[in-house]
């Protein structure tokens, strides 16, 4: 869902005390390995695993989302069924750029990360990042991996970048032609944060 950077930076303001979402550092998070003993033998295990990882990485994040439920509720999981759309095709051709679900907790850790970036290109306006390079400094600088961050150019000097949180869930996306928007979303059913180009 869209978010204006303002808002998202008054959300990461008012959270700092609850949240510690300025004062966060995400220094050892890299693909979302988790580095305990052990390996995890189920998908369940290793989300668990992961997730864990991103919490000891992001500890105010964690406190943040600590109670919120980690599975849908009944109502979410029936939002969105039945009906016939308007044009059935149209589902079908843009397959491609379904997403995964994303459970509440999810949501609510990728929104903390999504004010933590929000307040940093908010900062860093009206010079912000005007290239592929600037912005990944940017997102680097707040603690997220290389190899978690995607960037490319989107026009003459528009950014469209993707930030996959290890452990978190959901991917963050911005552009910085529009950047009153960063969206928080599930991974592409292809793979990754960066939505694909092409369907049928």
């Amino acid at each position: 869902m869209g978010r204006g950077f303002g808002f998202l930076a008054a959300v990461c303001a008012g959270a700092v005390l609850l949240a510690g979402c300025g004062e966060e550092s995400g220094s050892g998070t890299g693909t979302g390995m988790p580095s305990g003993g052990g390996s995890p033998s189920t998908a369940e295990e290793y989300a668990e695993a992961t997730r864990q990882e991103h919490d000891r990485a992001w500890p105010g994040i964690a406190r943040k989302c600590r109670d919120v439920r980690p599975e849908p509720t009944a109502a979410a999981e029936g939002e969105g069924e039945g009906g016939v759309p308007e044009n059935p095709k149209y589902g079908e051709n843009n397959a491609y750029k379904q997403t995964t679900d994303v459970t509440p907790d999810e949501l609510c850790r990728g929104e903390a990360h999504a004010a933590r970036i929000a307040a940093a290109l908010e900062d860093a306006a009206p010079a912000g990042p005007k290239d592929e390079r600037q912005i990944r400094r940017v997102l680097e600088d707040l603690g997220y991996a290389t190899d978690t961050v995607t960037a490319r150019q989107a026009g003459a000097s528009a950014v469209a970048w993707d930030v996959m949180v290890a452990g978190a869930g959901p991917c963050i996306s911005g552009n910085t032609d529009w950047p009153g928007e960063i969206d928080v979303h599930g991974v592409y059913m292809e793979g990754g944060c960066t939505e694909p180009v092409g369907g049928h």
